[in-house]
């Protein structure tokens, strides 16, 4: 006789009762006791499940409702959500009832706060002064005696006329003092490059000035950085174009620190072969060039006062220093 299997199934209790031919429910029992299936054999030793079967734990059902049957699949029973399942009339529902709020308990502090500062916003603080670098008193004076162009064009000289006559020789033209103007006009070229960039706003008081002095008409004014050859405009850097020197009598008025001021290391900063063909060829044009520069006289190149006539852009500058450094 072939012993039996170590683990007995339903299958088994099934399949040996169609082969002895039982057909009522005391022999399908019969069989089952005798198998290790049937009541009072105790309960069947748990099988150990393979490696590659893993064993889902099955929900408890919830007191009062109903689980799943011994013949049914215990997978395709669900306990219905509470929402959905109905309430039964011996269930009793509680009530929420609030409590009363309690606020946290203060902290005391050792030492009382710091009164609140007294500064005004930033929106309404009042900027501080601007300090121009020229003096504002003598600032038209020193442009005027920087800019302004000698002419003949003054009162008679009797002098002169009384001279040649005691001497008998012909007054070939009327002699008449030197009189400065700026009827010629001003081209003004304005660095507006990161050396230049700590004088933004002294650079638009003294444009202003000129215009003032000479007329918006008679003044044109040109933007450019580092070198006008590089580049010039009145507008956007996009707009900008070859420089052109104007038509001859003009002075040309430079504001820039001409390669001298501001990062050493700067990779962009003008040179010096840049300045001298730029300069040669204004005066190519019959134009004399005058340079605000904001450095003072002990740091100049000696190149520049020979191409140019520089004027120190400071608050020490005054109209005698002009002329005398125009002579």
């Amino acid at each position: 006789m072939r012993p039996l299997p170590r683990e007995i199934w339903l299958g088994d209790v099934a399949r040996a009762a169609t082969t002895l031919g039982m057909t009522d429910r005391a022999g399908w029992e019969r069989v089952a006791a005798l198998l290790g299936l049937g009541p009072g054999t105790g309960p069947a030793p748990p099988a150990e499940p393979p490696t590659d079967v893993v064993v889902l734990p099955q929900p408890a059902p919830a007191p009062g409702g109903s689980g799943p049957t011994d013949g049914g699949d215990p997978r395709s029973y669900a306990e219905p959500p509470d929402a959905a399942r109905p309430a039964r009339a011996d269930e009793e529902s509680t009530l929420l009832v609030p409590v009363g709020h309690r606020p946290p308990r203060r902290t005391g502090w050792a030492v009382d706060p710091l009164p609140a500062p007294r500064s005004t916003p930033m929106a309404e603080a009042a900027a501080p002064p601007h300090l121009p670098l020229l003096a504002p008193r003598s600032t038209a004076a020193v442009l005027h005696a920087a800019l302004a162009r000698v002419t003949s064009e003054g009162d008679l000289d009797v002098e002169r006329a009384a001279d040649h006559l005691a001497r008998g020789l012909p007054l070939d033209e009327i002699p008449r003092r030197p009189l400065p103007t700026l009827r010629y006009g001003v081209q003004i070229l304005a660095d507006i490059s990161a050396s230049t960039e700590p004088f933004a706003r002294d650079v638009e008081d003294v444009i202003d000035q000129v215009r003032s002095l000479v007329g918006v008409a008679g003044t044109r004014v040109l933007r450019f950085a580092d070198c006008p050859s590089r580049g010039v405009g009145a507008g956007p850097r996009g707009t900008w174009r070859p420089y052109r020197p104007p038509q001859h009598g003009t002075r040309v008025l430079i504001l820039s620190g001409l390669g001298k001021v501001g990062p050493v290391f700067d990779p962009h900063r003008s040179t010096e072969r840049e300045w001298r063909e730029i300069l040669l060829r204004i005066r190519q044009h019959g134009c004399d060039t005058v340079a605000l520069v904001p450095l003072p006289e002990r740091l100049w190149p000696s190149w520049w006062q020979s191409l140019m006539r520089v004027v120190v852009w400071d608050r020490g500058t005054t109209v005698g220093r002009v002329v005398r450094g125009a002579r």
